[in-house]
């Protein structure tokens, strides 16, 4: 079953967060079919109101971002087959969906929104940011938890963005441009080396990372 045609599914493409409720630190449940759902909303003006109608407490309704989400919090919360309670509200019961397969899918369809929009400004602006040691003339590779040997490049296609990681998870790293057949260049060796590439990460290190081949074959499209 997709979840692409969900009335959520898009609120959750275009603004990358949802949000849920909290007491005690805790995320807010409230029970289904014999079971505790934990409740999310794509609108926030929907939480108050349903929490109120169902008398249940909480202390805040908090914005959760997606990427941050599914990297670090996914898989402790939830296992296989858990199911959660989407845009529920005081008039409307909701939509009870598989938390681990439709992250599954915004997911991957937010790498490829992301990776289009990347070629997109490479293309009309010639220019890729990226992080780098002092003096070195190379855009320098991080590892991720499951890997600690470095083998993802983080490019950014705006400079804005790429300047507010650094300064936020990369202070002792500076930030330098290079031309667009220079970046080519580079994709080809992390290709050949079976390396990835992480495209405008967010603050916090958390976005798309994706082989080198991919965004060879989205930049030559």
């Amino acid at each position: 079953m997709s979840y692409k045609e969900s009335s959520f599914y898009e609120d959750i493409l275009v603004n990358e967060c949802f949000y849920v409720a909290t007491k005690s630190k805790e995320l807010v449940r409230y029970e289904v079919l014999g079971e505790n759902r934990v409740c999310l909303w794509t609108d926030k003006t929907l939480a108050q109101p349903f929490l109120d109608s169902k008398n249940i407490e909480f202390d805040k309704v908090k914005k959760i971002d997606v990427d941050r989400f599914v990297t670090y919090e996914l898989d402790n919360i939830f296992t296989e087959g858990d199911q959660v309670l989407v845009n529920s509200s005081s008039k409307s019961d909701g939509e009870l969906v598989d938390v681990i397969k439709v992250s599954d899918e915004v997911m991957s369809d937010l790498d490829s929104i992301r990776l289009k929009e990347f070629a997109k400004d490479v293309a009309k602006d010639d220019a890729v940011f990226g992080l780098t040691s002092k003096d070195s003339k190379q855009f320098t590779l991080i590892s991720d938890e499951e890997n600690k040997r470095p083998h993802i490049m983080p490019v950014w296609s705006i400079k804005n963005r790429a300047e507010k990681v650094r300064r936020e998870d990369f202070e002792s790293l500076e930030l330098i441009e290079v031309e667009g057949a220079v970046f080519n260049e580079w994709l080809d060796t992390l290709r050949d080396d079976d390396k990835a590439v992480a495209i405008d990460l967010k603050p916090g290190v958390v976005g798309t990372v994706v082989p080198a081949q991919k965004v060879i074959d989205q930049l030559t499209v």
